[in-house]
């Protein structure tokens, strides 16, 4: 009973073992169908990425994928030929499949060859042009269906190769029953032990290979240089980005090897040192930037992340690093940084010869004024009747050009001479220049209406000048004989993206200064705001042109916007939109 037993045993072990092999052999060839699957998907990234953004760097990556297919197909007519196959008509029909594959890998590689030598030739458009026709996609989508037709075949045959083993197994264990009970018990439960250990195993070896081309597929799309290393500083796994910076094409050439193989000794060295920092003290490294030295004598900026890679049980087993090239943006903001330098000394050099040139020229006009003065004092019986009057004209106009100095380096000074923003009451501020205007406004008959005006962060002597020049404006550009009605109103709003200088969200200011006066044009409204534009000869009303200039630049110095709607003897409403925060640091101020 017991020879009986081992040798009933030792077939049934002997042929479950034959059809573990013969399974692990048809798993092959399901890997060999995946492997297919996945460089078709590589060849598609890789020709598509070259043609989208015409980097080279892909073209490397399409070849290859392209032999690796070719290889595929040589590796699946193997597994074929080399297959046990219960009936040679399913033989047959795998090799019809097989056979059905070559020539639209080929027709699928003339079409991408196409494309690309069109892309070279005649940019995006005409690569675009060659793709749009859907022959790629319809060829992409034959070779598919024939993988699932093989797969579809392959696993139907698992299957039932499964159900011929699950029936050897219990035919053994009905056989051993009738010689044992002891014994049928035992070999029943070794059966289900193998028959489960085998299932568990081909479950897990499709999920490993599930998750491995997910993973590799997902690294091989990201741009950034994507790398695993252990803590021997070996590297595992990386993505084409990376391969691609140090030269190499295939993975497996890169695998086992470490940093010394690729930088020099010194930067190598420094590399290696800084990962072992990270694995010991589990602190990753994020965006830090270096400038590294390559083999090939070429000096990159990079910026590395790198962050320790733990096992289940909390172990750290090596890292995991993303590196980009941005060797582009450090010469960028280095260009930038230069040009606003340039532009500091620049400005700097500006403002001393607006001073510089403001005190020179008050000088001679005083100078005009003073001896004007004189001439009306001692020679005005020798000037004459037209001689004074030229004399007046001449005073006068040295006047106006005092004045015009005057409100060029007030101009100047906006950005220059300003203080530090902090909270200002405007109510306040607008109280205070209207006591400023006291007396005009007594002798105008206006009337000053002062709604609720907010506390914002803003220059407290910029409020009070742009306030002033709103309200002289107001003032003095009315009806001959009226009577001047001025309101200068404020709400609080939250932005919706139309003021640069606060972020969604967030609370603005909205100054409303509205006149009953002779109004404008609002064709001309971008011109008020221009340095020396009038809308008015001097005669009709004073002024030099700056005011508005002036208060725009306030404005614009507070990151708000000022605006205006008129129409020709309806009055003017002025819109200044002011944050209430300001979030503008000093050295952007000064950028600025």
């Amino acid at each position: 009973m017991l020879a009986t037993v081992a040798l009933i045993t030792y077939q049934s072990t002997r042929g479950l073992e034959e059809s573990a092999e013969w399974v692990a052999r048809r798993h092959a060839f399901l890997d060999q169908l995946g492997s297919f699957d996945l460089h078709l998907m590589e060849v598609d990234s890789a020709a598509r990425g070259y043609l989208l953004a015409s980097e080279p760097q892909y073209l490397p990556a399409y070849q290859q994928a392209s032999q690796e297919l070719v290889d595929n197909i040589r590796g699946i007519q193997e597994a074929i030929a080399d297959g046990q196959y219960e009936q040679a008509s399913t033989r047959d029909y795998e090799t019809q499949l097989v056979n059905r594959l070559r020539p639209l890998l080929s027709k699928k590689a003339a079409i991408l060859k196409g494309a690309i030598a069109t892309r070279q030739a005649h940019g995006l458009d005409g690569a675009a042009l060659m793709l749009s026709d859907g022959q790629d996609e319809n060829v992409t989508r034959d070779l598919r269906s024939i993988l699932t037709l093989l797969r579809t075949t392959e696993e139907s045959r698992l299957k039932a190769r499964s159900n011929l083993s699950a029936a050897i197994g219990h035919a053994s264990v009905a056989v051993v029953l009738l010689a044992t009970i002891l014994s049928a018990v035992i070999l029943t439960l070794a059966a289900l032990l193998i028959l489960r250990d085998i299932a568990v195993r081909r479950r897990a070896e499709e999920i490993l290979a599930e998750e491995h081309n997910l993973l590799r597929s997902v690294m091989d799309a990201m741009p950034e240089q994507v790398f695993v290393t252990d803590r021997q500083d070996r590297f595992i796994i990386d993505n084409i980005s990376h391969r691609t910076f140090l030269g190499v094409k295939l993975a497996r050439e890169i695998e086992g090897r470490t940093t010394a193989d690729f930088f020099p000794a010194a930067v190598a060295a420094e590399m290696v040192k800084d990962n072992r920092a990270i694995m010991q003290t589990g602190k990753p490294v994020l965006n830090q930037e270096d400038l590294v030295d390559c083999r090939d004598g070429e000096i990159v900026w990079l910026a590395t992340t790198k962050i320790p890679l733990h096992d289940v049980e909390g172990h750290c087993i090596g890292l995991v690093g993303v590196s980009g090239d941005i060797s582009v943006r450090k010469e960028a903001e280095e260009r930038l940084r230069l040009a606003a330098e340039q532009l500091r000394r620049s400005n700097l050099e500006l403002l001393e010869f607006a001073s510089v040139a403001s005190h020179d020229l008050q000088e001679p006009l005083r100078k005009i004024q003073a001896f004007g003065d004189r001439l009306k004092n001692k020679c005005a019986g020798a000037l004459g009747v037209a001689g004074y009057d030229y004399l007046e004209r001449m005073q006068d106009a040295a006047r106006r050009m005092q004045i015009l100095l005057h409100d060029l380096l007030t101009l100047s000074r906006v950005t220059s001479k300003a203080q530090p923003f902090g909270p200002v009451d405007l109510r306040k501020v607008v109280q205070d220049v209207v006591s400023n205007l006291e007396v005009r406004i007594e002798q105008t008959g206006a009337e000053v209406e002062i709604g609720n005006l907010p506390i914002i962060d803003a220059d407290a002597a910029q409020m009070l000048q742009l306030f002033q020049n709103l309200l002289s404006n107001a003032l003095k550009f009315q009806p001959p004989g009226s009577r001047p009605e001025v309101s200068i109103s404020a709400k609080v709003l939250d932005n919706a993206e139309s003021l640069p200088g606060a972020m969604p969200g967030e609370e603005i200011c909205q100054i409303i200064v509205r006149d009953n006066g002779i109004g404008f044009k609002e064709e001309y409204l971008e011109r008020i705001f221009q340095v020396f534009q009038r809308l008015h000869s001097r005669s009709e009303y004073e002024g030099t042109g700056i005011g508005l200039a002036v208060c725009r630049k306030i404005a614009d110095r507070h990151a708000g916007t000022i605006w205006a709607k008129s129409a020709e003897g309806d009055g003017a409403t002025f819109i200044v939109t002011l944050p209430v925060k300001q979030r503008i640091s000093e050295a952007n101020e000064e950028a600025r």
